[in-house]
């Protein structure tokens, strides 16, 4: 009925007939209320059924509808009322695990996983399965960090359900979480095995120094002996880690060390070392110059040797390293993944850094008491590969890789992933630490282009603009990104020689000139170099020229065996050969060339950490004399632009792990741009 229309009344059968008046536009008003609170219609009732619905509706809601009718409540009713709760976040150790409760005077509290969601979501109330509320407000400083404990619970304890009354977490975790809690200002209660273990790396890494064998104790630097005892630490607190030192400090050696310490004082067991395929003989030489005692079986050959020889290795209780290969892990997976290992180690484990690969997969299957990767570039591109080593090293603690990303993607939380990464990560930079080492001195060389080889330049340099123009038109970044690609592979081969993009070319290159001119003033002042270049086909264009002008060369590319770079590597460092040309992506690691005083990278890119790693081979302990650096760059060229857009583009890996770069992902529009335009 409209309002103030009279509405028939319901009856008994002896009851007088009555009228209602109803007032239509109080009914409409009371029944938004209704609405806007969250009230829906059931079954001829206005019910609500959520649990903070609920609680406002009693603290708020009752008070507002009084101002709109009179309101009756039952007694069952007036009982709603939030208790409020206050509790403290408290850990502790068992049997190796780290234990998280949360106190209220002095007792656990139930249904922790409910209670920790709802802070996560910064509510203000929570409903307990018997159907009492919390007014959890005085719990906000905790908010910042339920995410972690609900991600590393998911993880660590899937089995923990609603009711749970702790959680179970793996015990490496102990010190990011209380320093979390304790700068969020969220109160915590430690127990001293669990303040022990959050500073157990150090102390025990200065206890484990004393078990490093005389012999090698006399060989190893002060800062080797600390890594060593590091390594060793995270044996003892059976937790991995990564040896990032940068490239020349001896990370193969302080590996070598911490073996034998552990073999000392722990007794013999087997462990693993895996190397890219380059570097299997480098180790091996390195073994048998710092510590023979120790004996290495090497996996290799075809399928039936290598189950032979890993079998031999299981059953020969002399056998301390068995090393391999990051393809032959893949192959040889089920022969090794369960075998019971001391120490697993990866080297160059930038190889694994992309998690989805079948060499990452196999990593993990590994079954080591303790996983360490040694890098010294653990994350080249973007943060996700320094994700995916920690998932090698310590599995689940930078939580899933999705969270990881929507985290740390960017670089605004990099001194948080910087502080969380820290106990794990160790890396000493050469000026820090090797206050002797000789000096390094860079410097970019100019050369200008010959007139043909500008007139290629320019024809290529106008047809490739409408190719990125024509990507950048379309909208989609990825899509221009990898025409970006393409057009610098072809402007940068005619940087180099034209010959490289057009195989009839018959000039040269002003920049083979330079570096001819370059050898030859550096023959003459008996200095001895290593030549870089990325492109194998230079590589033998410059050995050709070199050839003629008289200057001896060794080479070295992708296709040198594996046993045969250790030679090359001792020729040259025993005065054979003026220059060693090298191919970057073969050649850029695990080389000992301390007989080069001058290292000249005959094409830049813009990953400054790949060029660091091919300098340091040099650059590095055992070097006597200051060590020069050129890089040869064609003037008015891209090269110019993506050298300057290099500078630009380290602030990640500095902000997070102090050295490196960003990459091809991280090009904008604007730096495209800047390069073509």
């Amino acid at each position: 009925a409209a309002a103030g229309e009279a509405a028939p009344a319901a009856a008994g059968a002896d009851a007088a007939p009555r009228l209602l008046l109803r007032d239509g536009r109080a009914e409409t008003e009371l029944l938004d209320f209704f609405s806007d609170a969250g009230f829906v219609v059931r079954e001829g009732r206005i019910v609500l059924r959520r649990a903070r619905d609920i609680l406002t509706f009693c603290m708020q809601g009752v008070t507002e509808l009084g101002k709109l009718a009179e309101v009756y409540v039952s007694e069952a009713f007036k009982k709603i009322k939030p208790r409020r709760f206050s509790a403290r976040a408290a850990f502790r150790m068992r049997g190796g695990r780290l234990v998280f409760t949360l106190l209220e005077d002095h007792e656990p509290v139930g249904e922790l996983l409910p209670i920790l969601e709802a802070v996560q979501a910064r509510q203000q109330y929570v409903r307990l399965k018997s159907g009492e509320f919390l007014d959890i407000r005085d719990m906000a400083a905790l908010a910042p960090v339920a995410q972690e404990l609900l991600e590393a619970a998911a993880l660590d304890d899937p089995a923990a359900g609603p009711d749970a009354r702790e959680l179970t977490f793996g015990a490496y975790r102990a010190a990011y979480m209380v320093s979390m809690l304790r700068l969020a200002g969220s109160p915590v209660e430690a127990s001293d095995e669990v303040e022990h273990a959050s500073r157990a790396l150090t102390e025990r890494a200065r206890q484990a120094e004393t078990f490093i064998p005389t012999k090698l104790h006399r060989k190893l630097a002060p800062y080797q002996k600390r890594g060593t005892g590091w390594i060793l630490s995270l044996y003892e607190a059976r937790m991995g880690g990564i040896l990032a030192d940068e490239m020349g400090l001896g990370k193969t050696v302080q590996v070598i060390a911490a073996l034998s310490a552990a073999r000392k004082k722990n007794g013999p067991m087997k462990n693993l070392i895996v190397t890219p395929t380059s570097l299997v003989y480098h180790w091996l030489a390195e073994f048998k110059r710092f510590d023979d005692s120790l004996t290495v079986r090497l996996i290799a050959g075809i399928r039936e040797e290598r189950r032979r020889q890993i079998e031999e290795a299981v059953s020969d209780p002399a056998v301390d390293v068995i090393l391999t290969s990051y393809p032959l892990l893949r192959r040889d997976i089920d022969l090794i993944r369960d075998i019971p290992l001391r120490f697993a180690i990866l080297d160059e484990a930038q190889f694994v850094k992309n998690a989805q690969s079948i060499g990452a997969a196999a990593a993990k299957e590994l079954d080591a008491q303790v996983r360490v990767a040694l890098t010294g570039t653990p994350m080249e591109n973007h943060t996700g590969e320094l994700w995916s080593i920690f998932d090698f090293v310590l599995p689940g603690y930078l939580g899933t890789q999705a969270s990881f990303l929507r985290r740390y993607g960017g670089s605004e939380r990099a001194e948080e992933l910087q502080d969380r990464i820290r106990p794990f990560l160790m890396r000493r930079l050469k000026q820090e630490v090797l206050k002797e080492l000789p000096g390094k001195h860079e410097q970019s060389l100019y050369a200008a282009m010959t007139p043909e080889q500008a007139t290629v330049y320019g024809q290529l340099l106008e047809t490739l603009r409408v190719h990125v123009g024509q990507a950048l038109a379309t909208g989609s970044l990825p899509r221009a990104r990898m025409q970006v690609l393409s057009v610098l592979l072809k402007l940068r081969q005619v940087c180099c020689h034209p010959r490289l993009f057009l195989p009839d070319y018959e000039g040269t290159s002003g920049k083979l000139e330079l570096l001819v001119q370059t050898v030859q003033q550096a023959n003459a002042g008996k200095r001895r170099m290593l030549v870089f270049s990325q492109f194998v086909e230079m590589l033998q264009i410059i050995r050709k020229r070199l050839s003629r002008e008289g200057v001896r060369t060794l080479y070295l590319d992708g296709s040198t065996r594996p046993e045969a770079r250790q030679e090359l590597c001792d020729r040259f460092n025993g005065g054979e050969g003026q220059v060693f040309l090298i191919s970057l992506k073969a050649g850029g690691t695990g080389l000992n060339l301390t007989g080069a005083d001058l290292v000249i990278h005959y094409d830049p890119w813009w990953n400054p950490a790949v060029e660091d790693q091919a300098t340091d081979r040099a650059h590095r302990i055992g070097q006597t004399r200051d060590v020069d650096v050129l890089r040869l760059i064609a003037q008015g060229t891209i090269e110019e632009k993506v050298t300057d857009l290099s500078k630009r583009k380290r602030a990640i890996f500095d902000r997070v792990v102090l050295a490196g770069e960003t990459a091809l992902e991280s090009l904008t529009e604007e730096d495209i741009r800047s390069l073509f335009f």
